[in-house]
């Protein structure tokens, strides 16, 4: 499945390796990263993307993304405007989570 390291942000593939550990969390799962490593990690220090062969969706990344796309849109209707840059920045974000918002009620989100 893959998963976030919340640590540095990486995505990798991992598989529970039936294991457990006790930790500052409590007993923990173990995982093994899929790419030959030998890296183990805990439960807590990873963020699942993927459950039961599903992908989630990643809403932080989608409105990064959708508020990208608007301000490349929005720049050209703001030249010449004073404090264009802030307006640009603000409308974006406003558009981005309002593009995420509806995404989550046609049933983007379970």
């Amino acid at each position: 499945m893959k998963a976030r390291i919340k640590s540095n942000g990486h995505i990798v593939n991992v598989h529970e390796t039936g294991e457990r550990v006790i930790s500052k969390n409590g007993i923990e799962r173990v995982y093994i990263s899929d790419d030959c490593s030998g890296i183990y990690y805990s439960q807590s220090e990873l963020e699942f993307l993927q459950t039961n062969g599903e992908d989630t969706i990643d809403w932080n990344q989608v409105r990064i993304q959708a508020a990208i796309a608007a301000m490349k849109s929005l720049i050209t209707c703001y030249e010449g405007v004073s404090n264009a840059e802030k307006k640009v920045i603000e409308k974006s974000v406003i558009y981005a989570d309002a593009l995420v918002a509806e995404l989550k009620k046609k049933g983007g989100q379970k």
